[in-house]
């Protein structure tokens, strides 16, 4: 009797095909998870540390604050690096000047002194003269991260034992938690509700929350990052940019009162804007919420608050100094001595002046890079993380273990509807509240997004994957998370819509009158105090 030989792979796509059900499934976990954490760990309130026999009259309200229950809360020192300026570095800038937190001081760093950024800088501390807040120009050279080198003076200077290091494009919010006391009494068999109102409003900010969060045990608190309800993204039509009324400054800049608007659709700025706000509040905040969910180390350092004693074990910020992505290697070293990291329950609302799309789709791509780099596994696991790779792996898995009775067509739109309407679930627990757009503009973004996430990582990983652009200079990635400068060449001016806006000088030094009007903020935030607008020189 011969024996007839089996294929050769015929197990092996049996194999394959579990593999891929098995991991299709957990993502389906990782799915429900990050929905119910996200409900369970944002926007929590706090619970009011009174009982209601013993809640204060109304008379006894201080600040927004009962007298009886005031915290002690910490000093914090608050390093906002800048780099060029956006047309929303002022209204993002000057919510830090305005918190209800008691004790702080803002610490402002710009590298060079010509740069626009500093002349913002100087305004505000005019502006606010009670509150502690000092510029820091010059930076220090201990290593080659660029935003090392621009704050570590100023940590270094820092007063107090809490350090926020947060970037310009973040806006600090305050948070109005609502408590009501009730009163009830029972008289005579019949149920009279004698309802004693007792309302009253805890007026909090993001940073109150943060330290909040800040356990004895804990070294880093970050915020998910999400970004802000923009002009772009409002339904109200946009104002001419030479109208004197204009009240959009992402539109234009005044430069010796000549107007440069920056020429961009309102439906290009629009999409741009939801585009950025699905995929921070979906794809990034999925694997966000789940890492902080199973401890993992997954930190982004647009807002974080560190504990300088932890930060100080570690060698200080000069020991992250030779990698760009020192907010993941903070945390991981300060976990590897013990110390916890955790999540605020306020998302980092981002507030980026421009929409531009190639800018966004550029930081996606470095940060490929850098996670390539960091955590070599993530090149098989982050694409299979894609909805639309994997729903394909997925149906032809299913198709292959029963024998080709389920249809991988079906499969696979099924698995995309499912997938689709988790994500608007999630977004919905991000926002915690309604959305700037309609649920026809969320399936283009969404569309557009699961397309393009597929695309970008190929690009990242086929196109010069150790060599990332950020600010003005490109680096070299090495195994590990260490870079190097790839060259010492500045690969534009600025960093921001300054470029297109400020006059390139062929002579050693030209003075620019720059006024900023009253209107500078929009009309969705607070306007400076006492409507004075203000005129500064810049030298370029």
């Amino acid at each position: 009797m011969q024996l007839i030989p089996q294929p050769m792979f015929a197990d092996y796509d049996i194999l394959l095909a579990c593999g891929l059900l098995i991991f299709w499934c957990g993502y389906w976990l990782v799915h429900i998870s990050a929905i119910c954490y996200g409900k369970y760990k944002l926007y929590r309130k706090p619970k009011p540390e009174s009982s209601v026999q013993s809640i204060p009259s109304l008379v006894s309200l201080e600040h927004g604050l009962p007298r009886n229950t005031k915290k002690q809360y910490p000093g914090v020192s608050i390093l906002k690096p800048l780099l060029g300026v956006d047309p929303n570095l002022f209204v993002n800038l000057s919510s830090y000047f305005q918190m209800e937190y008691p004790t702080y001081e803002v610490l402002i760093c710009v590298v060079d002194q010509n740069d626009p950024a500093a002349m913002v800088a100087n305004r505000l501390l005019e502006m606010y003269p009670s509150v502690d807040a000092r510029l820091f120009l010059g930076g220090s050279q201990v290593g080659v991260n660029p935003k090392i080198n621009n704050v570590h003076a100023a940590y270094q200077a820092a007063k107090y034992s809490l350090i926020l290091i947060s970037d310009s494009s973040i806006k600090s919010i305050q948070i109005i938690n609502t408590f009501f006391g009730f009163e009830i009494k029972l008289k005579k068999f019949k149920l009279i509700y004698l309802i004693n109102l007792l309302l009253f409003a805890v007026k909090k900010d993001t940073l109150s929350d943060m330290v909040d969060n800040m356990a004895d045990d804990v070294a880093i608190v970050h915020q998910v990052p999400f970004t802000c309800d923009r002009i772009d993204n409002r339904t109200e039509p946009m104002t001419s940019p030479l109208s004197n009324n204009t009240t959009d400054p992402s539109s234009f800049l005044k430069l010796d009162g000549k107007v440069e608007y920056q020429y961009q659709t309102r439906k290009q700025r629009r999409f741009v804007s939801t585009l950025e706000k699905v995929f921070f509040g979906t794809a990034h905040a999925r694997v966000y919420l789940m890492a902080d969910l199973v401890g993992a180390i997954c930190h982004t350092g647009m807002s974080t608050l560190l504990r300088k004693q932890a930060m100080d074990e570690c060698g200080g910020l000069q020991a992250f100094a030779s990698y760009l992505a020192e907010d993941y290697f903070m945390a991981k070293f300060v976990v590897a001595r013990g110390w916890r990291t955790t999540i605020s329950s306020r998302p980092a609302l981002q507030n980026n002046g421009g929409s531009e799309l190639s800018k966004f789709q550029d930081r996606l791509r470095r940060w490929v890079k850098l996670r390539i780099a960091m955590v070599p596994h993530t090149i098989v696991l982050e694409p299979l993380s894609e909805c639309l790779i994997l729903g394909a792996c997925a149906a032809w898995a299913a198709n292959t273990l029963s024998g080709g009775s389920i249809d991988p067509y079906a499969f696979y739109m099924i698995h995309v509807l499912v997938w689709f309407l988790l994500d608007w679930i999630l977004l919905n627990v991000m926002q915690n509240g309604p959305l700037p757009f309609t649920k026809f503009e969320y399936l283009v973004a969404w569309l557009y997004r699961e397309f393009m996430g597929p695309y970008l990582f190929l690009t990242a990983l086929l196109w010069r994957p150790s060599v990332v652009t950020w600010t003005t200079r490109q680096y070299r990635l090495r195994w590990g998370g260490l870079s190097e400068i790839y060259n010492q060449q500045s690969t534009s001016s600025s960093s921001d819509s300054i470029t297109a806006t400020v006059p390139i000088a062929t002579t050693t030094s030209v003075t620019y009158d720059t006024t900023v009007p009253n209107n500078y903020c929009s009309t969705h935030q607070q306007q400076p105090p006492n409507g004075i607008g203000f005129t500064s020189k810049i030298k370029v």
